[in-house]
């Protein structure tokens, strides 16, 4: 069985016409070796385009979709909807076994950001379809999206417009929060740039490793807020100080008690 690489943040949520995308199915034996690189696109304001390669390393054609979506977090949860901001050409492509061939990723302009909220978000999904699927997406809506539809792999792509407007870096604070059912890590980002969070560590004033979430915990866009669960035991409760990486960088935050039950 061929190893396959599957690139897709778990918690994303569609509109319930878009559900249906995200079911993924895995079929083994008519899997090609998809790949896609960069794994991240940043655009300044005025870049008109990016490319995105993709590559097929298995024997047999590969069949592919290319989509766009806006990305925003409501309730702390991340949400996407269909958008025109940016435009993936080709759409559609087939790939022959051993080759490659680039998207590209064009910036439509039109809608500047949001002075308040800074950079725009996107996801970029590419999907591995089975052979027989090509012509039952192309037909469909012009977001590609059939109820039944099965693909065989996603990657999903971040992508960034940033703001050309008081733009600044991501801006952290970090809170605990006792809830119902159980303590929360809590942070709201201020700033007009997103954060990638991982390897974050729990620590009380005395330097004790209280917990540790190892690999991505997520990301956390301009002007929203974010809450994680883990299961964290009471003894996070007593800590000060939150350490992690932030868009690959060492950093630490103090971390506000938990005084408060939502």
């Amino acid at each position: 069985m061929r190893r396959l690489l599957f690139v897709l943040w778990s918690s994303l949520r569609l509109p319930h016409f878009l559900g249906p995308l995200l079911a993924l199915t895995i079929l083994p034996s008519f899997a090609a070796g998809l790949g896609v690189s960069p794994t991240l696109l940043e655009f300044s304001p005025a870049e008109v385009a990016k490319g995105l390669t993709l590559r097929n390393t298995g024997a047999a054609t590969l069949r592919a979709q290319v989509r766009v979506f806006a990305w925003e977090q409501r309730d702390g949860k991340d949400v996407l909807e269909p958008s025109t901001a940016l435009l993936a050409s080709p759409p559609f492509l087939n790939i022959a076994p051993g080759a490659s061939q680039m998207v590209r990723i064009i910036q439509r302009g039109g809608a500047a950001p949001d002075a308040a909220n800074g950079e725009r978000s996107f996801r970029i999904l590419v999907d591995e379809l089975p052979a027989s699927a090509r012509e039952d997406v192309r037909a469909n809506t012009p977001s590609g999206a059939q109820p039944g539809l099965t693909f065989l792999l996603r990657f999903s792509i971040p992508a960034f417009i940033a703001s050309d407007v008081n733009a600044s870096d991501a801006e952290l604070h970090w809170r605990l929060q006792n809830t119902e059912t159980g303590l929360q890590l809590v942070t709201d980002n201020t700033g007009n740039s997103r954060a990638q969070i991982s390897d974050m560590q729990l620590m009380s004033r005395d330097g004790q490793l209280l917990y540790e979430h190892k690999g991505l915990a997520g990301y956390v866009l301009s002007g929203n807020v974010r809450r994680w669960s883990f299961g964290l035991p009471s003894s996070a409760a007593a800590a000060t100080e939150i350490r992690m990486q932030v868009n690959g960088q060492p950093t630490r935050y103090p971390l506000a008690p938990a005084d408060v039950t939502d």
